[in-house]
């Protein structure tokens, strides 16, 4: 993997400051920065993506989008962000302090009990940090 590589994957575009956000958001995007500054600096042992399952709302062809979405493989209720390394994956859920799990996301996290991956919540950048250095997925 060369530097330039990594740094097209971590790019992404700056958002307005007057962009509404709520509050689950807010926790995924401030975790992705880090996410993002720690690949470039090699602390994660694994790769990782978001899961952008809310995409396909929001606009008269959100219908459209959902069905061709689910059509491909999306899954509901899949966790916020996925790592995978040699020999592992894990599954995390970002929630708003008070925010609960769907019943998609109750299934999502049965399924992964059921296979063995390890599915974790996390209220916070700090506390999917934490999660991650416990896991041993940070250095």
């Amino acid at each position: 993997m060369t530097p330039a590589a990594l740094l097209r994957l971590m790019t992404r575009p700056f958002l307005a400051p007057t962009l509404k956000l709520g509050p689950e958001d807010r926790i995924c995007i401030e975790f992705a920065n880090r996410l993002r500054a720690w690949t470039l600096e090699g602390r994660p042992v694994a790769v990782w993506s978001h899961i952008g399952n809310e995409i396909g709302g929001g606009t008269k062809n959100a219908n459209i989008r959902y069905a061709i979405a689910k059509a491909l493989g999306m899954i509901t209720g899949a966790s916020d962000y996925v790592f995978l390394w040699p020999g592992g994956s894990a599954a995390l859920e970002a929630k708003a302090p008070k925010g609960v799990q769907t019943a998609g996301q109750t299934d999502f996290e049965a399924w992964c009990t059921a296979r063995g991956v390890p599915y974790r919540i996390m209220r916070s950048a700090d506390e999917g940090e934490a999660i991650l250095r416990e896991m041993g997925v940070l250095k």
